[in-house]
């Protein structure tokens, strides 16, 4: 019982924006967990963002977009660790991305492989999501991941692309 009240007095004193989040991301993570799991990755992936290969990037974001941006991904983890269905990394990085999105945050998703101690053991595998050079989703454990793919918000991948036009020119 007095955990209840203790997470409740927290749920409280969170600013009423955060509130909104943590509601927001807590009922669209049913259907993303959803979609995961009926749909072919080809159609998820573009809720990701603009693939880019399997490139280590980051995104270059103020201080204050990477604070907001900080903030988001707690409300998605603590979001995710209410929900009767299971919403792991990949489930948060699609949460975060939405928001970010919505508040014109770049952004980086990566997703890795690696496999376990021995040679028959099975893949795992992992997604992060960092806005500048931190771990907003995914954090535990991301540096042991090889990174197959990445994908970027779309604002940032218009930046690369115009890079890559003048780099080539």
């Amino acid at each position: 019982m007095n955990a209840l009240l203790r997470k409740c007095g927290t749920f409280l004193r969170m600013p009423i924006r955060e509130k909104f989040w943590f509601f927001w991301i807590w009922l669209i993570s049913g259907p993303i967990r959803a979609a995961l799991l009926l749909l072919p990755f080809r159609k998820m992936a573009p809720m990701l963002g603009e693939h880019c290969s399997n490139l280590q990037l980051a995104a270059i974001a103020s201080d204050e977009q990477k604070q907001q941006a900080w903030r988001i991904g707690r409300i998605v983890e603590l979001a995710a660790s209410y929900t009767p269905w299971e919403s792991k990394c990949l489930v948060q990085a699609c949460m975060a991305s939405i928001l970010l999105r919505r508040y014109g945050i770049p952004y980086v998703i990566h997703l890795g492989v690696t496999r376990g101690d021995g040679v028959q053991d099975a893949l795992k595998a992992h997604a992060w999501l960092s806005v500048g050079p931190w771990i907003v989703t995914g954090r535990d454990g991301h540096r042991t991941f090889t990174i197959v793919s990445t994908f970027v918000s779309p604002g940032l991948f218009a930046t690369i692309k115009d890079q890559e036009i003048a780099h080539a020119s």
